[in-house]
C-alpha cells in the first residue's frame, strides 16, 4: 500500500467532485479563525474540543 499525503487526497477528491461551473468562494468552508472573528471572538473563547466552533460554523453557513 502506497502512502499519499492528505493534501493530495483532498485535491483529488475536490477535483472529482467539482461542479460543472467550478468551485465558488461561497463553497469554501469557513476556518475556525474566520468563524470566531465573524462574531468578534477569538479561538481561545471556544471549548478545547471544538464542538462549539463547529456548531457556530454550521449556523453561519446556514446548515443549522
Amino acid at each position: 500500500m502506497t502512502k499519499e499525503k492528505l493534501s493530495k487526497i483532498i485535491k483529488d477528491v475536490n477535483k472529482e467532485n467539482e461542479p460543472a461551473d467550478g468551485w465558488k468562494k461561497e463553497d469554501k468552508i469557513m476556518t475556525n479563525e474566520e468563524a470566531a472573528a465573524s462574531v468578534d471572538l477569538e479561538i481561545s473563547d471556544f471549548s478545547d474540543d471544538g464542538s462549539d466552533i463547529d456548531e457556530l460554523r454550521d449556523i453561519l453557513d446556514g446548515r443549522d
